[in-house]
């Protein structure tokens, strides 16, 4: 019904609590059979997949009215149809919290070796928290649930979603060249001036992102403006019908009938990239003075042509995020905590929030080729690195590191939903060991600060193959951001991006 009215990207919400009653009342009369039940569901999955919209469903969790476990029977059932279905379209994510089940977790485990993409993991123990300091009512936060890729909302109570991009690295880039962009020459920000040290130059990147940031919901806020003076072309009676207190308003969901107004996300792109220019001019410029700040633009304005030596250097010798290293993992968790912070700070013109995300879709290759080459060493133009995760192949302390490094960032400044992916070989997750293993991991890392977690299980050699012989290889599934995918209906420049991700083993 929601396709019909031309509705996409809903949040259907946690479908093992609202379908759970029915179900145990069929299974008591003899309606239905377990095997029956998961029939239906594989119909179900196959037929959210036909669009391949992303229709996300939330598992597991947290009961709304005293905190408990929430996970059931259906919950195993919903997996296990996902995993037989395998196909992409449709979104699963699960909700972990401190009493999660172990074979909860080894369910997911199971279903995310298939290859499918799903489920992506989300950690109660912050997300709760964060919603609830927002003034969300606690069994509304413990409620939350995902609309699209991996964006936090509360379904049945709230307005729909939106989101948008926000380049990091490019805060970066003119805060060494006080305020005009290093691609096109043209004025973006203020002039910060040239810092005498590295604070001055971390608080001028900080200035920089604040200036861009107030532009970026000043455009937003006009357009939402002039969509809430025709809020009444674009009603929507069903969604409305579907939504606490809009009947009882007598208004239209996009007219504020909402008992929660719409929140906008502004995904951060580029942390890890970010993080590790700042660490680069913080070590090169500042403390071993082995560069000026003209030296190091001449660099690259030159986009390193003649300068491969220096290049190295900031490559090698400068701390990189997704190791571990304290240095640069506090350089990340301080950026993302001003700018979840700044984002915040600003209202929708219907007293929705600005929510921070790290995050980016696939918006990182774009987003890449609006800064040219950067302190890190990484050359002009390109993608910046992917959400929360590490810029690919920097991460070289092994998973562990990558979780480490990950776990530091403050996600409950960030609570519109935050991306981690990890790419891990088969042979990580192969027999009983591996599920253990993937299920240990996913807790530790929840247990230490993350997250979010998704998970690629598909061989590097097998894209390699798939891009030189689609043909041979239209089902292979792959998780891409927010979002699984064929891996061969994507752009070149998306299946690079994802064969650059560190394999682990």
């Amino acid at each position: 019904m929601m396709q019909l009215d031309d509705r996409g990207a809903m949040a259907f919400g946690r479908l093992d609590q609202f379908l759970q009653p029915y179900y145990a009342a069929d299974l008591a009369t003899g309606r239905v059979t377990p095997e029956e039940a998961l029939r239906l569901l594989e119909h179900f999955f196959a037929k959210i997949t036909v669009t391949h919209d992303v229709q996300n469903i939330a598992l597991g969790g947290v009961r709304p009215q005293d905190g408990a476990d929430a996970t059931n029977a259906l919950s195993h059932l919903i997996l296990e149809a996902c995993r037989r279905v395998g196909r992409p379209g449709g979104n699963c994510t699960a909700r972990v919290h401190r009493n999660t089940p172990r074979d909860f977790l080894r369910k997911c485990a199971e279903v995310i070796r298939s290859g499918v993409g799903y489920p992506a993991m989300f950690n109660d123990e912050i997300e709760i928290p964060a919603l609830a300091e927002l003034g969300y009512p606690l069994e509304d936060a413990r409620d939350y649930a995902f609309a699209g890729c991996i964006e936090v909302f509360i379904p049945g109570r709230m307005a729909p979603w939106a989101d948008g991009r926000f380049n990091l690295l490019q805060c970066v880039d003119l805060a060494l060249r006080r305020g005009v962009d290093g691609v096109r020459g043209a004025r973006l920000g203020p002039d910060t001036g040239e810092p005498a040290d590295f604070e001055g130059f971390y608080g001028a990147w900080r200035t920089q992102m604040r200036f861009r940031l107030a532009l970026h919901v000043e455009r937003l806020n006009a357009r939402k403006r002039e969509f809430d003076a025709r809020a009444w072309e674009c009603a929507a009676p069903l969604m409305s019908a579907l939504t606490a207190d809009c009947i009882a308003r007598g208004l239209d969901l996009n007219d504020g009938g909402a008992r929660f107004p719409a929140n906008h996300g502004i995904a951060g792109m580029g942390i890890g990239v970010t993080a590790d220019s700042l660490a680069a001019v913080k070590r090169f410029v500042y403390e071993r003075g082995r560069f000026t700040l003209a030296e190091l633009r001449r660099m690259l304005d030159a986009n390193f042509a003649g300068f491969e030596r220096e290049r190295r250097l900031l490559l090698t010798e400068a701390p990189k995020y997704g190791n571990g290293d304290d240095e640069v993992d506090a350089l990340a968790a301080r950026a993302t905590l001003d700018f979840g912070r700044e984002c915040l700070r600003y209202r929708t013109p219907r007293g929705g929030s600005y929510w921070g995300l790290m995050a980016a879709n696939v918006s990182n290759i774009p987003a890449g080729r609006e800064v040219g080459a950067s302190p890190d060493g990484r050359f002009a133009l390109q993608p910046l690195s992917d959400a929360a995760s590490p810029t690919f192949g920097r991460d070289l302390a092994g998973l562990t590191g990558v979780i480490r490094s990950v776990s530091r960032l403050p996600y409950r400044v960030c609570p519109g939903g935050n991306v981690v992916n990890v790419k891990l070989h088969p042979s990580a997750v192969a027999g009983d060991r591996g599920l253990d293993a993937l299920a240990s991991l996913i807790r530790a890392a929840f247990d230490m600060g993350a997250v979010q977690l998704q998970f690629n299980t598909v061989d590097r050699r097998v894209l390699e193959e798939a891009r030189a012989h689609p043909e041979e290889h239209r089902s292979l599934v792959v998780r891409v951001s927010g979002f699984s995918s064929h891996f061969v209906s994507l752009d070149r420049a998306v299946q690079e991006d994802i064969l650059a991700r560190t394999e682990y083993r």
